[in-house]
């Protein structure tokens, strides 16, 4: 065997030692590589867990803050109806009330045991999570203060009857709910910015692998804010919040017309229809009396539907029944899980009686949050009232059954 054989020989072997090291280098950096993903795919999966149950407690929070007050007026029935002193009814209506604030106290705590473990679990992942760290902090800093409010709000609550009487029927109610509101508000901060910290563990933990980011929360009101990986911030859907404005304009728009159509000298409307516009063109939701934010509109020729933020909604059908301007107004509130809650019919109709060749006037409110019923029928040529009703939708029901 010559030289150049042996040298190629030689080349051959070390090329062929340094291909299976960088072989074996590689095998070893991919299996380290989908480890690293399989780890960072269980702790986002951790973090999913939690994260549900917190947002199941803040959620319990924010909705026990409901007024209890229909609840403790009820205990006055009894003495009504003279079954039990006032006393004894005023001490079980403050009961309610105790109840009430311990079930808040008791929800609050609930979410702060959840809150911790999901703090335990950013601790015992904190290698993978380091450029978090600050972002964490930030979060640990912005929910202490709303915790405290809430606590604050919840301690006025607790002693309301110490420091204003235990006759509860003179409490400001007003500031109740304001108090209310706040740890209402407080709860929904508390939720938003944890799913903040959710998007920015996902990007962190997983993007790189799937090539997608979740995008930032945007907000509706600059006095909500967004935690963001450079701390918490004003993020604005200014695209929305204009839409919305359009919207609401033409909510009022369509109210304003409906008024100066029905409204005398033009025409008849009754004292319920016409407190429904008016609070429309206000901008105050006539269901809970709380200012009127379109989030959605759908507009046709033959009605409309408006979506508020609040639950509320106000859908209206047009039915021209002729070549006239005799029309009938269908107007339908429904709020979202609840389903229909009030139907409200207004305008003329033609009847089958043929006494009544002009057609009559027909009102109807049909109002399931309330309980009530009522239905006003008019002969449209003189005015006369020829029926109506005024009773509870209960009673109502079992009439027709």
């Amino acid at each position: 065997m010559n030289n150049i054989d042996i040298y190629t020989l030689v080349a051959t072997i070390i090329i062929a030692v340094l291909g299976w090291i960088f072989a074996l280098w590689l095998q070893r950096n991919n299996v380290k590589h989908q480890h690293k993903v399989e780890i960072r795919y269980d702790i986002y999966k951790q973090f999913v867990q939690i994260h549900k149950e917190i947002q199941d407690s803040i959620g319990k929070l924010g909705a026990s803050t409901g007024s209890p007050f229909i609840l403790m007026e009820s205990c006055m029935i009894s003495f009504q109806v003279k079954l039990k002193s006032e006393q004894e009814c005023l001490f079980e209506g403050e009961q309610k009330w105790n109840k009430y604030v311990q079930d808040i106290y008791q929800l609050n705590s609930e979410f702060n045991n959840k809150y911790i473990a999901m703090l335990y679990v950013f601790e015992d992942w904190t290698a993978a999570l380091r450029p978090l760290l600050s972002i964490k902090n930030t979060l640990l800093k912005e929910i202490a203060s709303l915790q405290k409010r809430i606590i604050e709000q919840l301690d006025i609550l607790q002693m309301y009857s110490v420091n204003h009487g235990h006759d509860w029927r003179t409490w400001d109610r007003q500031e109740i709910k304001q108090m209310a509101d706040n740890i209402r508000e407080s709860s929904y901060n508390i939720g938003c910015y944890l799913g903040d910290f959710m998007v920015l563990i996902h990007n962190n933990l997983l993007s790189k692998y799937f090539g997608q980011k979740r995008p930032t929360r945007k907000t509706l009101d600059p006095k909500y804010k967004v935690l963001t990986k450079n701390g918490i911030v004003e993020n604005v859907d200014f695209e929305t919040v204009e839409k919305m404005r359009v919207y609401k304009e033409q909510l009022i728009s369509i109210a304003q017309e409906n008024l100066d159509r029905y409204a005398p000298p033009n025409g008849h409307i009754t004292e319920e229809y016409e407190k429904y516009l008016r609070s429309l063109i206000n901008g105050i939701c006539p269901d809970c009396n709380n200012p009127i934010d379109v989030i959605d509109m759908e507009k046709s020729a033959d009605g409309f539907c408006f979506h508020y933020t609040c639950g509320h909604g106000w859908k209206g059908v047009t039915i021209k029944e002729s070549i006239s301007i005799k029309e009938l107004l269908k107007i339908k509130s429904a709020r979202k899980g609840f389903g229909l809650i009030r139907k409200i019919v207004q305008g003329w109709k033609p009847s089958g009686d043929p006494k009544l060749k002009h057609g009559v006037d027909v009102y109807m409110d049909v109002n399931r949050e309330q309980n009530e019923y009522h239905q006003i029928v008019n002969d449209h040529q003189t005015k006369n009232i020829l029926h109506e009703e005024h009773e509870t939708l209960t009673e109502h029901k079992q009439k027709i059954t």
